[in-house]
């Protein structure tokens, strides 16, 4: 058999973020197929919001907070933190901020977030929570964007820690305000209460959940 486990066929279709794909997909599909030769998997990437049922996926992939409570959700991912991160030069150029308010003196790269919203950026340190309506001329849907516009130094990004850490590390990014990072809700997996889950959905669930510590 060589190292591959036969015992699930057939195809799935799931509809995820494209945060969600680069964090727990991109991992996950080489170690999928190894197992799963026979199960034919369907991945489409879409930060809009999409009813998973009525467009013919299988499931989804979502923040906890947003998926409808008529669907089961199975935590992918342990809370995910949140930080804002600008270049070092800007930093040099513009000055850091302290307290959340001071982002409202700064370039801020907006997100606008898949039901179309500004995303007003969240802060906690103990119990003091804070949202900050930032400003900025840049407005971005897609977190490569904006983190790319930050490493150019266009203004501050705000974003998963796990997609800027590769960045922080190598030094073309730093922490902003790292007292006041936020945690959020996970990623899910979400999928119709009132159908049968397909083997190929519960085996890629057990896998992402194994490979992110759950």
């Amino acid at each position: 058999m060589n190292g591959h486990y036969q015992g699930g066929a057939g195809s799935i279709r799931i509809n995820v973020l494209k945060d969600a794909a680069v964090l727990l997909l991109r991992p996950a599909i080489p170690v999928f197929q190894q197992r799963f030769p026979n199960v034919e998997l369907e991945v489409a990437v879409d930060d809009q919001f999409v009813d998973v049922t009525a467009d013919g996926f299988d499931a989804g992939i979502r923040y906890s907070g947003t998926i409808p409570e008529d669907m089961i959700a199975v935590p992918l991912t342990p809370p995910l933190k949140w930080i804002a991160v600008a270049a070092p030069d800007y930093l040099r150029n513009h000055g850091r901020p302290v307290m959340p308010e001071d982002l409202n003196s700064h370039r801020c790269i907006r997100i606008r977030t898949g039901r179309g919203q500004i995303y007003k950026w969240e802060f906690e340190r103990g119990d003091d929570r804070r949202e900050i309506d930032v400003p900025g001329a840049l407005i971005s849907g897609e977190t490569d964007l904006a983190i790319n516009a930050a490493l150019e130094g266009a203004g501050l990004c705000y974003c998963l820690e796990r997609l800027a850490s590769p960045y922080v590390s190598a030094g073309r990014l730093e922490v902003v305000l790292p007292k006041w990072a936020s945690m959020g809700p996970p990623f899910s997996m979400y999928y119709s209460s009132r159908r049968q889950l397909p083997f190929g959905v519960d085996a890629l669930i057990k896998l992402v959940r194994g490979l992110n510590g759950l």
